[in-house]
């Protein structure tokens, strides 16, 4: 089960994810992210992964990506916190999980 609450007028935006970002869930959270993160020309988006208790390797392929098109990430926990790192790493380091200009 994961929970998933958006905060649109904030500046930067918000999405605070409650829960296990695994399985099913990964797939509503890509879409609330390219619902929010579409509009390029605001400030970047916040993920907000302190209630996060678990992330699959789906979970963390959709990390690297929302990395590389300027997400940040708020993590609390060092398992958590350790995968954001390493998506965070692997996307500086991979061109295709970059934005297109």
């Amino acid at each position: 089960m994961l929970r998933i609450t958006t905060e649109n007028s904030l500046r930067p935006k918000e999405i605070k994810l409650e829960g296990k970002l695994a399985g099913v869930w990964v797939d509503e959270v890509e879409r609330t992210w390219q619902a929010i993160a579409g509009d390029r020309s605001r400030k970047p988006v916040l993920v907000d992964l302190c209630g996060v208790t678990f992330i699959d390797a789906e979970g963390k392929k959709l990390l690297i990506r929302m990395s590389g098109e300027g997400a940040l990430f708020r993590c609390c926990g060092p398992d958590v916190t350790a995968t954001v790192e390493a998506a965070k790493r692997e996307a500086s380091s991979d061109p295709s999980s970059r934005p297109q200009l």
